[in-house]
């Protein structure tokens, strides 16, 4: 008769993007499914798992900070005559698997951005040290079987349609820490789909790191537009929200049934990275700045208007004075609805990282907090012509200023990343649509007062 594995307390810490985001939910289930106990502090728990991110430079230094803080909780708890486990999973492990385990003998189990089944074997006891895999088109990606535990509030939720990357952009490693492209069958995720919204789900925001690219590598070639119309079926469903498109690739027919399906959020994150066409032809983009204006201006000649997100590079080899100055101009246009900016990282094994004419680090910070400022004074425009209009808001519950406020966003407000709308009045439970008139406007937050005379639909 075998001996039962010992229940484990599991406390987990999740780093980086939503698709880390859902590698973490997909612990949790493999967690709760087998039998072990989830807890919310690291002095509860017996095992203690952190989920790297290895992106850019800022990433990187915050996963290790992490890691060494756990570290120092399971040395406490060695002391204390409580013994833990440190498990390192993601992409920092993948990038640096034989590093990490030769400078951090703390901890116990390492596993890779592919590898979180492989969160059982550690939970049993019986997995090796080193559970890194090596990342190829057949890499596990979980689908609408796995037992995946969504964290936070249930109403709105991420889905990833596929893995890995095939882009060959200069300036990132994401291949190397997510592998080739794979994509998951239409069936696999709207059948994922249909089981979040019985279980709550309004919203559903689809990852991978190319959306656009969607379908390639499988049988038939389904493309995103074909997942789409399968998804706007699911009639739960309040918004189907994208995350990330390509420049090149965002079609008229996407933009299409971006504006008219009302299932589908009028919102698009498209990564621009930069305008200047030299620079571009740097970062191995393939396009040009003809190319960028010509998506925003189909974009922007839509039935409906589409809320445009995107991030800039800024600081990346042979990004010169006047190159900069373009890409200044452009944003000042006020195209751009949401904007992430970021410095250049150096990152090895990236083509960037061999090219001529880098830029002083001093120089890419200035860069980016005068990019950051121009888009907060044009932030702070658009949302001053919402006050006084009404809008359907999606409540996400009790605000984390008062416990008399409510949280909500509007259409153009993806979760935890463009802002939100503070509702001052009435009462709602999360996952609820109201209508709500707008008070008052910042550059990232707007102030409403529901609107009782309406009738929110969805």
């Amino acid at each position: 008769m075998s001996t039962p594995t010992p229940t484990r307390k599991v406390y987990f810490v999740s780093l980086g993007c939503p698709k880390n985001q859902v590698d973490t939910e997909v612990m949790l289930g493999v967690t709760s499914g087998e039998g072990h106990t989830l807890v919310d502090r690291p002095e509860d728990a017996d095992t203690l798992v952190v989920n790297t991110c290895g992106f850019i430079e800022e990433a990187k230094e915050e996963s290790i900070d992490t890691i060494l803080e756990l570290a120092r909780a399971k040395q406490e708890g060695e002391q204390a005559g409580a013994p833990k486990k440190l498990v390192v999973t993601g992409c920092l492990s993948q990038r640096y698997p034989e590093e990490l385990a030769s400078e951090m003998p703390e901890v116990d189990h390492f596993l890779g951005s592919a590898d979180m089944l492989g969160l059982a074997n550690v939970l049993q006891g019986t997995a090796p040290r080193m559970g890194v895999t090596q990342l190829t088109r057949r890499s596990y990606l979980y689908d609408h079987t796995t037992t995946r535990e969504v964290s936070g509030r249930r109403h709105s939720a991420y889905i990833k349609i596929g893995e890995g990357c095939d882009r060959p952009c200069a300036f990132c490693i994401i291949p190397k820490l997510r592998g080739p492209q794979r994509s998951r069958t239409i069936e696999s995720v709207v059948r994922e789909a249909e089981a979040l919204a019985k279980n709550g789900t309004r919203e559903i925001c689809l990852v991978t790191q190319d959306l656009t690219t969607y379908g390639t590598d499988l049988p038939g070639k389904p493309t995103l537009e074909d997942l789409l119309r399968a998804l706007v079926q699911v009639r739960e469903l309040l918004w189907i929200r994208l995350h990330y498109a390509f420049p090149t690739t965002v079609t008229d027919g996407l933009i299409e049934l971006i504006a008219t399906q009302p299932r589908i959020a009028t919102y698009l994150d498209v990564p621009i990275q930069h305008v200047d066409t030299d620079v571009l032809k740097r970062m191995r983009r393939g396009y040009t700045e003809r190319v960028v204006r010509k998506m925003v201006d189909r974009l922007e000649a839509a039935p409906h208007p589409i809320t445009l997100r995107t991030t800039m590079l800024v600081g990346h080899p042979g990004e010169t004075e006047e190159a900069y100055r373009r890409l200044y101009d452009f944003i000042a246009e006020g195209h751009i609805d949401h904007l992430g900016v970021f410095p250049w990282s150096r990152e090895d094994g990236t083509v960037s990282a061999m090219q001529p004419g880098r830029v002083k680090p001093e120089v890419a910070l200035e860069r980016q907090a005068e990019l950051m400022q121009l888009q907060e004074n044009l932030r702070r425009e658009k949302n001053q012509a919402l006050v006084g209009q009404t809008l359907p808001v999606l409540v996400d519950g009790i605000s984390e200023d008062s416990e008399f406020l409510l949280d909500g966003r509007h259409e153009g407000q993806a979760p935890q990343i463009d802002g939100k709308v503070i509702l001052t009045d009435g009462t709602a439970q999360p996952g609820d649509v109201v209508m709500a008139r707008v008070t008052q406007a910042g550059p990232h937050d707007l102030v409403a007062t529901m609107d009782l005379s309406q009738e929110a639909t969805g």
